[in-house]
C-alpha cells in the first residue's frame, strides 16, 4: 500500500472540502496531528475509521485505499460490502484484544490484496480491447484511454499502422487531424498516409479514422485525385512525432480562448509572410502565449520557409479565425509545396474577397473586386471557384494579372502586381446573341496578351466566339477572326506563344474526349486545323481538355496539353512550326490547380 499516495489523496480531498486538519480530525474524533501524519504518509488511518473518512470526504473506501478516483462501480460495491462485513466482525470481537488485532491485520492484508486485484482488473478492462494482432480493413474495436497528444504524440498511431494489413513499409503523412478535449486528450482522429514501394513509386492512399472506440481502416489504393504523390522526408511520421511532442499543447489549449481544439498537420505548407507563428526552428524552445501575445507575434513571424507546420485551431477554417501555428525545421527541400494547400500561382476566395499569389501563398496580391461582383460571378458560374481559364497569373511580376467577372464579362487587369486595377470591356461583345459562358485570357509577355469569349452551342444558330489581341499591356484590344465560328465547335482554351504563333482548342462533337485544335503562325489572320492521329497515343490518355503551354526549344515548338482541373496527365507534342504534323513525345504528371 502506498501511504504517500494515499496521504496526498486525502489532503487534496480535505482541501477541496474546505476543511482544516483540525476540523477533519474533530469530525473523526482524532487529533489534527493524526491527520497530518496520514497526509504525509507517515501512518495510515485506523481501519475502523475508513468508512467515516470516506463519507466525510465524499469518496468511496476503495478510492482511499487506491489513492485515486476509481471508475468501476460494480467492483466498488463488492469491495464495500466485504468491508462492511469485516467492520461488523471487528465490532463483535472487541472483547478479545489479541484476537481482534490478528483479525485486523488479516483484514488489512485482505484489503491490500483486493485493492491490487481491483487496480489490475481496471487496467485490464482499459487495455484489453487494444490487445489485437491485426488491424483489418473496415471497423476495428480500439480504445484510446486518456491518450494525451502532447505527452504521447503519434506513438499509438505508429503502433496501429504496424498492425494494419496490406500496409507497405514506406509511407509518409498526407493528412493528420486530431480532436482534443480541454485536457489535451484525443477524442477523435483522422490519419491519411501516402504509401510507396521500395522504389518510392506511389502505391496508394491509406487512411485510419478513430471515433467512438473504433478504428476504421482503408487499405492503400490509388484514389486518382489530381495530385502527384511523391515521398517527402518532411512528412515522415517519426519526424512529425518528434516535433509534435515539442508543442506545449496542454498549456496552449488553456490560453487559446478556442471553443474547440483540433490539431492538424498537412505536409510542406507555406504560411503567408508576416503571419504570427510559434517558431520552433533551430531547436528554439516554444513558450505558450496568450491570444493577444501570440497575435502580436511574440512567438515569431512567418518567413519564406515554413514547411513543417502543426496547427492548433477550432476546426472550422484554416483561412480565417484564431489559430496557433507551430513551425519546425524542414528535413528536405525536395517537395516545393503541398498541392493540397496551394499551387505556385493560385488564388484565394474568402468572405467576398479575392487574392492572388505567385509564390505558393508566401505573399498575397489584393484585388479590387467587390463582394457583390464576386458573388454575382460565382453565382453565374454556379461554383465556388473561378471558371477554368478565365483567370491568368504568371510567376513573372512584370506580366499583367487578369480575370473575368460578371455575367456580361468585364476583364479586371493589373499591370503593377495588384497595386491598381482597370475594368476592360472587350470590343463588340454586344454582338453576342447568347450568354457568354466560355472565357479565356492570358499574356505571353509584358505587352502582348490574348482573350477569347464564346457561347454554348444550340441547334440552328450554332455558337459564337470572338478572339482579341493586345499589344500594349491590355490598354487596347483588337478583334481577330476566330476559326469555326457559328458552328458546333465551342471554345475550350487558347494559348499564344507570341503575337504570331499560337493554338486554340475547340470541342469535337464526334469525340468529346479529344478536341479539335487550330494553329496560327501569322497572328490570327488564318487558322489551320491540326491533324494528328489520336490512335497513336498511349492508352493512358483518355481525354484532353486544355493547352498548358507552348515553348520553343532547338528549332521546335514544344506543346503541352493537359486535362484541365480534373486530371494530372500532361501530353507533350513537338512541331517544327505548329502547323506541320505534330509528333507525340511522352506523357508526364504534374499537379494542377484545385478549387482556390
Amino acid at each position: 500500500m502506498d501511504n504517500v499516495k494515499i496521504g496526498k489523496f486525502i489532503a487534496s480531498l480535505r482541501k477541496s472540502k474546505g476543511l482544516t486538519q483540525k476540523e477533519l480530525g474533530k469530525k473523526l474524533s482524532v487529533t489534527d496531528k493524526a491527520i497530518s501524519k496520514w497526509e504525509r504518509g507517515l501512518s495510515f488511518p485506523d481501519i475502523t475509521l475508513l468508512n467515516s473518512l470516506a463519507e466525510v470526504l465524499g469518496v468511496k473506501v476503495t478510492e482511499i485505499l487506491n489513492g485515486e478516483y476509481g471508475n468501476d462501480d460494480n467492483t466498488d460495491v463488492d469491495v464495500q460490502n466485504s468491508f462492511n462485513k469485516v467492520i461488523q466482525s471487528i465490532n463483535q470481537k472487541q472483547q478479545n484484544l489479541k484476537k481482534n488485532i490478528f483479525i485486523t491485520l488479516a483484514i488489512i492484508l485482505l484489503f491490500i490484496s483486493m485493492a491490487f486485484l481491483y487496480k489490475k482488473t481496471v487496467f485490464t478492462q482499459k487495455h484489453q480491447s487494444n490487445h489485437i494482432d491485426k488491424i483489418i480493413e473496415g471497423d476495428n474495436s480500439y480504445k484510446l484511454e486518456n491518450y494525451n497528444l502532447e505527452k504521447n504524440g503519434l506513438d499509438e498511431m505508429i503502433k496501429i499502422i504496424s498492425l494494419a494489413e496490406n500496409m507497405p513499409q514506406k509511407y509518409c503523412i498526407a493528412y493528420f487531424q486530431a480532436r482534443l478535449n480541454k485536457q489535451g486528450n484525443i477524442t477523435e482522429f483522422t490519419l491519411s498516409l501516402n504509401t510507396f514501394d521500395d522504389n518510392e513509386e506511389f502505391v496508394g492512399l491509406a487512411s485510419f479514422q478513430y471515433k467512438n472506440n473504433t478504428i476504421t481502416y482503408h487499405k492503400p489504393k490509388d484514389d486518382h485525385l489530381d495530385l502527384v504523390r511523391t515521398y517527402s522526408k518532411n512528412s515522415n511520421i517519426n519526424y512529425i512525432n518528434e516535433q509534435l511532442k515539442k508543442v506545449p499543447l496542454n498549456k496552449q489549449i488553456e490560453l487559446s480562448e478556442l471553443k474547440f481544439y483540433f490539431v492538424t498537420y498537412q505536409p510542406d505548407t507555406n504560411i503567408e509572410i508576416g503571419t504570427p507563428i510559434f517558431d520552433g526552428r533551430d531547436s528554439k524552445k516554444i513558450t505558450p502565449l496568450s491570444k493577444t501575445d501570440y497575435n502580436n507575434s511574440l512567438g515569431g513571424k512567418s518567413d519564406s520557409n515554413t514547411r513543417v507546420v502543426i496547427r492548433l485551431y477550432d476546426g472550422t477554417s484554416i483561412a480565417v479565425g484564431q489559430q496557433y501555428l507551430f513551425v519546425f525545421d524542414a528535413v528536405s527541400d525536395d517537395v516545393p509545396n503541398n498541392p493540397n494547400y496551394m499551387m505556385e500561382t493560385d488564388y484565394y476566395i474568402n468572405q467576398g474577397t479575392l487574392k492572388f499569389t505567385r509564390d505558393y501563398g508566401k505573399t498575397w496580391i489584393d484585388t479590387d473586386v467587390t463582394k457583390n461582383e464576386l458573388n454575382e460571378t460565382l453565382g453565374f458560374y454556379r461554383d465556388i471557384s473561378l471558371k477554368v481559364n478565365s483567370w491568368f497569373l504568371s510567376t513573372n511580376k512584370l506580366i499583367p494579372i487578369c480575370y473575368f467577372i460578371g455575367e456580361d464579362p468585364i476583364l479586371k487587369l493589373s499591370n503593377d502586381n495588384g497595386k491598381t486595377w482597370r475594368n476592360i470591356v472587350l470590343p463588340n461583345i454586344e454582338q453576342f446573341d447568347k450568354i457568354i459562358t466560355r472565357r479565356v485570357v492570358g499574356f505571353s509577355s509584358e505587352k502582348f496578351g490574348y482573350a477569347a469569349l464564346g457561347t454554348d452551342y444550340t441547334m440552328g444558330s450554332g455558337e459564337m466566339k470572338k478572339i482579341y489581341f493586345t499589344n500594349d499591356g491590355g490598354k487596347t484590344w483588337e478583334e481577330i477572326e476566330a476559326p469555326a465560328n457559328c458552328s458546333s465547335e465551342t471554345l475550350i482554351d487558347m494559348n499564344m506563344y507570341d503575337k504570331n504563333n499560337g493554338i486554340i482548342m475547340l470541342t469535337n462533337s464526334q469525340d468529346v474526349n479529344m478536341p479539335h485544335i487550330y494553329a496560327t503562325t501569322n497572328g490570327g489572320k488564318s487558322w489551320q486545323k491540326i491533324e494528328f492521329s489520336y490512335f497513336n497515343l498511349p492508352d493512358e490518355i483518355t481525354y484532353i481538355y486544355d493547352v498548358d503551354s507552348i515553348s520553343y526549344v532547338d528549332g521546335y515548338y514544344i506543346i503541352k496539353l493537359g486535362q484541365g482541373e480534373t486530371g494530372i496527365l500532361k501530353i507533350i507534342f513537338e512541331s517544327r512550326d505548329l502547323i506541320s504534323p505534330w509528333s507525340f513525345k511522352y506523357t508526364t504528371k504534374e499537379n494542377v490547380h484545385s478549387v482556390g
